[in-house]
């Protein structure tokens, strides 16, 4: 399971914009109107947002597109697929959910690599600067570690915009330390930062992930585990897995 790039960057703007800025509104109207994109033209996608033709072409410039048609090609591109659990009964949906959401948490919980959980913590104990960062979904894990984190001391960032996480990455120092959490292992295929990570000063970089996803040259260390990688175990997987690395922190601190 991806995410397309067009949904991460639309409601990353959403959650990072003043509610009634004139990018969360043109952000809040295409997110709604995805099937109606074919035909929209700027002028009219202004319109529909009582906003000017300048400002449609500088959101589209804010969220890294060069152009309105590019936005609309990435939007032909995009699927949204929501997967629904196995109802046995007709009341049982909810039941459904919990089972099989259980049963992912075990399969990561019994299969993370041990080895590399004890490296990762190790850096967690060694660097000062250290930032946590996941896209959409996932960025629940980040926060569930921040949280756990500094309730033992340690004071760990994040932020919830994908952009300025990249953003962030990109000028990271070799002094700081950075852990993705990536369900799918793909959280750098849409943008990237192979040119910015060419620098000797760059930071350590872990990725924990369900998945043998190929990862650039960049990235130092990886926290596996074993997922589907189905829809069903996300974020839950990842959460607790965020979970063993606190309670590794704890038991070694």
């Amino acid at each position: 399971m991806i995410y397309d790039k067009l949904t991460v960057t639309l409601l990353g703007t959403l959650s990072t914009e003043r509610h009634d800025s004139t990018n969360a509104h043109i952000a809040r109207y295409l997110l709604a109107h995805q099937e109606d994109l074919g035909e929209l033209s700027v002028k009219r996608l202004a319109q529909e947002c009582s906003v000017g033709a300048g400002s449609v072409s500088r959101f589209c410039r804010d969220i890294g597109f060069e152009s309105f048609d590019e936005l609309r090609r990435e939007f032909c591109t995009s699927t949204r697929v929501y997967e629904a659990a196995a109802v046995v009964g007709e009341s049982q949906g909810d039941m459904g959910l919990a089972q099989a959401v259980s049963e992912t948490i075990l399969q990561a919980a019994q299969s993370v690599d041990a080895k590399a959980m004890v490296e990762l913590v190790d850096d967690l104990i060694a660097y000062e600067k250290v930032s946590v960062f996941g896209m959409l979904k996932a960025q629940a894990a980040a926060v569930d570690l921040q949280v756990d984190l500094l309730m033992q001391g340690k004071l760990i960032e994040t932020c919830v915009s994908h952009a300025e996480q990249l953003r962030r990455i990109a000028e990271a120092g070799s002094d700081e330390l950075i852990i993705v959490f990536s369900y799918t292992g793909s959280y750098f295929d849409s943008h990237d930062l192979s040119e910015a990570m060419r620098r000797v000063a760059r930071p350590k970089i872990w990725v924990v992930c369900g998945a043998r996803h190929k990862l650039p040259p960049f990235v130092s260390g990886r926290l596996l585990f074993s997922s589907s990688g189905k829809q069903m175990g996300h974020p839950y997987q990842l959460e607790v897995v965020a979970g063993m690395i606190a309670q590794e922190y704890a038991r070694r601190r």
